[in-house]
């Protein structure tokens, strides 16, 4: 099976305004802290309840998880990959990331993954990964400070297009805006937005590509510049494989538990000052430590006890911030999920 396409689809400025209200809930996760709020080193640590195991950990229902595209793969095509892999045991597809993954340094690196069917439990692994390229058609919308020719073809909504073509389009107006929060001025890119045409979206029935009906697209008071473009692009193959863990609940989540849970802070024997670094990661206000390059003796500790210290490079060698996300661990009779954030 295959599938190609962009970069993770991210927050729009018309999305991020509709969803202000529902914020509160992420607010307090490491991803919402600006970098400039934070010294060079911040370790932030929340309790996890894992007596019973559920997202982003177990998905009951699979076609839930969004390929890493900006236009989503069809429902019905996640549900045809999803009978191959439970038929056969085996998976191979493009750009639908099953096996959840989370910012390690420069890299990613995959999380344990569970999926229900029909009342029984399964963990589903990567059993091999590739980049692929690939030549694709991108469709983008180009944001103009003045307003176009009085004599050129605008597109105003309702946009006359096919359900495939307005679904491309829609997500076009998503990336112009990918990352704004709505009241910080607009955002900058070093290249253009596009929305790649990947085996789920047919290009030849497209009118958008290779040349659109229409030059510019107004949108909000806003013009924007049309833009086809073929492009050579890398994307990522993996092959899944599944393997049974139980069919009663408890077995499972007893399973989960041992597969999530990476290690045990008591065991490592911490320092007293090592423990301080832990006990403020964790303390409710502002559950994070921090402090600036280089590291003490105590953090570097605590570090290598996660399991971080080994892939950690000197803070110079970064040059924008990075993120070793949801380590967790067994402490003081709880579980914790730890988050380093590195800010050179």
């Amino acid at each position: 099976m295959s599938g190609t396409s962009e970069t993770d689809m991210l927050c729009s400025r018309r999305r991020a305004l509709r969803l202000l209200g529902a914020a509160g809930a992420t607010a307090a996760t490491a991803g919402c802290l600006s970098p400039g709020s934070l010294d060079a080193y911040a370790l932030l640590g929340d309790d996890l309840d894992l007596s019973s195991i559920g997202r982003p950990y177990l998905w009951p229902d699979p076609t839930d998880i969004d390929a890493v595209t900006r236009v989503d793969f069809a429902t019905e095509a996640k549900a045809s990959y999803l009978s191959e892999l439970f038929d056969t045991g085996e998976l191979t597809v493009r750009q639908w990331p099953l096996v959840g993954r989370d910012a390690w340094g420069t890299e990613t690196r995959p999380r344990p993954t569970f999926l229900e069917r029909d009342g029984t439990f399964y963990e589903v692994r990567v059993a091999d990964e590739r980049l692929l390229e690939r030549e694709r058609w991108h469709f983008a919308l180009d944001r103009l400070e003045e307003n176009p020719p009085d004599d050129a073809a605008v597109a105003q909504p309702p946009f006359d297009l096919s359900e495939q073509d307005g679904r491309v389009l829609d997500a076009a107006l998503d990336a112009v805006y990918a990352g704004h929060d709505g009241f910080l001025g607009d955002p900058e890119f070093d290249e253009l937005q596009t929305v790649e045409f990947h085996h789920g979206l047919d290009a030849e029935a497209s009118a958008l590509v290779p040349s659109p009906p229409f030059e510019f697209v107004e949108y909000e008071d806003e013009f924007f510049w049309a833009v086809a473009e073929r492009r050579t692009v890398e994307v990522p193959e993996w092959t899944y494989a599944i393997s049974e863990i139980a069919d009663r609940r408890s077995r499972f989540t007893e399973h989960a538990r041992a597969a999530i849970v990476e290690r045990d802070l008591e065991s490592d024997g911490l320092s007293s000052g090592a423990r301080g670094v832990v006990d403020d990661a964790i303390a409710e206000d502002p559950r994070r430590y921090e402090e600036g390059a280089p590291p003490s003796d105590e953090l570097s500790e605590v570090l290598d006890a996660l399991g971080i210290a080994g892939d950690l490079e000197p803070i110079e060698s970064y040059d924008d911030r990075v993120d070793f996300r949801n380590v967790v661990v067994e402490y003081e009779a709880g579980i914790y999920r730890f988050d380093l954030i590195l800010s050179p």
